[in-house]
Order: structure tokens, then C-alpha cells, then sequence
């Protein structure tokens, strides 16, 4: 992730997006042609959120490992840990930290959508184009 995470919603959001492929049975399997360091990467910080989280916030964390796919359940995570990180400043830093290290060197393009009937579309580098009816 790169210095423009700055807020605790942003974090949160950030964390969820990371975490949510190494939830996953293709998430598992993916982690095993991609080798063991970046799959380390991703279950480090699954490792660091189930050591810091605790009462919803581990509770959301729990929920979406068992369903990963569910989209409520990413939600309820994002929500929890959004709330931790704002009364929590150093845990804020210490979470902002460890995703500047998980990401590799590259874009990454973060897409949060809520509510119904939504049309969304996001592209990255130039010469691209985008058309939505």
C-alpha cells in the first residue's frame, strides 16, 4: 500500500481487501504457486489482526474466515477494525506499516462499493477506456 492510506476507514478498508484472497480456498491454493513468502505475507497479517483484535472485532474477524465469500462478513470486519484503529493510533500506525510491507511494488487499486444497482468501473495506467450504460 503506499502513504496515501491515511485514515482509519482507509486502513481498515486496505486491510480487508489484502486479507480477504488468503481466506479463501483459491486464496489457499493460489498462496501455494506463489510461493512461500508472499503467501507468508498475506497470513502475517491475518496473524497480527488475530493477535491485536479482540471482542466484535475478533468476532468479525472469525466470521469471515469461516465465510470468506461473504460480502457482509468483509463488512463487518472493516467496520470493526475501522473502529479500533480510530481509538487506537498506534495500532493504526503499527497496521499501516505492516501493509506498506505486504504489498508488492506496483499499483494497487482499492474499490469500495456499498448499496444497490451500482455501476462501477476502475482502471489503471494510460491509453485505457471505460464505457458504462
Amino acid at each position: 500500500m503506499s502513504s496515501a492510506l491515511v485514515t482509519a476507514a482507509e486502513v481498515a478498508a486496505a486491510t480487508v481487501t489484502v486479507l480477504s484472497p488468503y481466506l479463501s480456498e483459491a486464496g489457499k491454493e493460489a498462496a501455494k504457486s506463489v510461493g512461500k513468502e508472499v503467501a507468508g505475507q498475506g497470513f502475517k497479517l491475518l496473524g497480527w489482526l488475530r493477535d491485536k483484535l479482540t471482542g466484535r472485532g475478533a468476532e468479525a474477524l472469525t466470521a469471515l474466515e469461516e465465510k470468506p465469500e461473504r460480502e457482509t462478513r468483509k463488512e463487518a470486519l472493516t467496520i470493526q477494525l475501522r473502529e479500533v484503529l480510530e481509538d487506537n493510533p498506534a495500532l493504526l500506525d503499527e497496521l499501516r506499516a505492516l501493509l506498506t510491507e505486504e504489498t508488492p511494488q506496483g499499483h494497487s487499486l482499492i474499490q469500495t462499493v456499498n448499496g444497490d444497482n451500482n455501476k462501477v468501473a476502475q482502471v489503471s495506467g494510460s491509453g485505457n477506456s471505460v464505457s458504462i450504460s
